[in-house]
């Protein structure tokens, strides 16, 4: 569904507020969240439940019961799946100086701009948090009816689509190719990654079975799936003047528009 409301989720559902509120700053706080706050809001809201790779976690605290501050968004800065996804997006070498910007979610109780009053607060935070990180690289998913229209508020530099691609899916969920190859090559974290597919569905690995046969085990059983994934749209905030030259040679391409998101849906 395209419309010009903003769209939210809560428990897991796209709601929308109308595209004309506006937020009251002084009724809202940022702050860092630790994991376990997040991670259990995520679950608990976001499409795609499942934590990412975390980093700074920051919360958007706004009025609640009683007047006591409450938890009404979050975003998560995390770690990339490669780091070629930061030095491509950002020009620096060291994938370090980068991080992606995983989750970013609102109730429908935040006013309507609330994302980019929010974002803006939490790129601060995250700087004085990780002050080697100077640029962010964001995806938005026209699949959701996103096109990222709060990055262009905030004047990211749109770099352009990301490649279709085929990944594996297991209970609707994409499992990321860092995640794949921990387990295909005994990586450290490759434990953490097979109790994930494991709580997704998959039956445990057998004993004595090696983890590249257990993937292959679940892929012919169908547990793990093959789908296609749609083109992202991919942005980059460059926070520091640094940065911003160091990606002066990079793609700044014109916003997409909702026209570009239907096309995405319909597979054009």
């Amino acid at each position: 569904m395209l419309t010009d409301r903003t769209q939210r989720w809560r428990d897991r559902r796209n709601l929308f507020v109308s595209g004309d509120t506006m937020i009251d700053p002084s009724r809202y706080a940022v702050d860092i969240v630790d994991h376990t706050t997040a991670r259990a809001f995520i679950s608990d809201h976001h499409y795609l439940p499942r934590y990412p790779a975390a980093q700074v976690a920051v919360g958007l605290f706004g009025p609640g019961a009683a007047g006591r501050p409450a938890l009404s968004g979050l975003i998560v800065f995390g770690v990339p799946a490669t780091g070629a996804v930061i030095t491509r997006h950002t020009g620096f070498r060291d994938p370090a100086q980068g991080c992606v910007l995983q989750r970013l979610l609102c109730l429908p109780s935040v006013a309507a701009n609330g994302e980019s009053f929010f974002a803006s607060r939490a790129f601060r935070l995250l700087r004085l948090m990780r002050p080697r990180i100077e640029a962010v690289v964001s995806f938005s998913d026209p699949a959701f009816g996103h096109c990222g229209g709060v990055y262009a508020a905030l004047s990211g530099a749109y770099r352009g689509r990301t490649r279709p691609r085929q990944v594996l899916r297991i209970a609707g969920e994409t499992i990321s190719d860092r995640t794949l190859s921990k387990i295909r090559n005994l990586e450290s974290g490759h434990a953490g990654a097979i109790d994930q597919l494991v709580r997704l569905g998959a039956p445990r690995p057998r004993p004595m079975e090696h983890p590249r046969a257990w993937l292959d085990r679940c892929r012919e059983a169908h547990i793990l799936t093959s789908a296609r994934q749609s083109p992202l749209f991919t942005y980059c905030f460059e926070l520091t003047r640094k940065a911003r030259r160091t990606g002066g040679a990079l793609p700044r391409l014109a916003y997409p528009i909702r026209s570009d998101v239907l096309r995405e849906q319909l597979g054009a």
